[in-house]
């Protein structure tokens, strides 16, 4: 099963979205423990449902926890302890694939060569899995364009490689 590495802005976003849970059946979430008490200490989950849904499941263990070890790492820029973490993990985890929406995070997974993906890619890439419907995804871009901080630009194209998807097929997506 393909490992994801995520951070704490990776996670909230898609639990904001509601594809938290899909991205767990599909694959093996790994976070350390910054992200954890980042995005969902008992403060916060107490408040915010995306935080519950992310506590319950690294209860269930559909997010596993693990522990960096250290905490050196060699970057020329200086990035959040969550993001910094994650990156270790993904080094770490050789093939797996950093999650992260951060900008100074995104410069380290390019310096370091660990390979990065962000949330409208996971949306669109579900989408062309056949794992959500067009209407799921969209809706999922839409969310991510008002609560994420994402250019226009990416936005456009992961609705743009949507719409090229859709029209070039019928819809068997699922109604998730």
């Amino acid at each position: 099963m393909t490992q994801i590495i995520a951070d704490s802005s990776s996670l909230i976003l898609l639990a904001k979205c509601g594809l938290i849970e899909t991205v767990c059946k599909l694959f093996d979430v790994i976070v350390p423990l910054a992200v954890v008490l980042e995005a969902a200490p008992e403060n916060l989950v107490k408040k915010y449902p995306d935080s519950a849904a992310i506590s319950e499941l690294i209860s269930r263990g559909a997010i596993t926890v693990e522990n960096t070890g250290s905490d050196e790492l060699p970057l020329p820029i200086s990035i959040h302890k969550g993001e910094k973490e994650a990156l270790i993990l993904a080094i770490r985890f050789k093939g797996a694939v950093l999650a992260t929406d951060d900008g100074k995070a995104i410069k380290a997974a390019r310096f370091l060569k660990v390979p990065f993906i962000i949330t409208p890619k996971i949306v669109t890439e579900l989408f062309r899995l056949h794992i959500i419907s067009f209407q799921k995804a969209r809706s999922s871009i839409e969310m991510l364009g008002k609560i994420g901080r994402y250019s226009p630009d990416i936005l456009a194209d992961a609705l743009g490689l949507m719409m090229e998807e859709k029209d070039g097929q019928t819809d068997n997506h699922k109604n998730t």
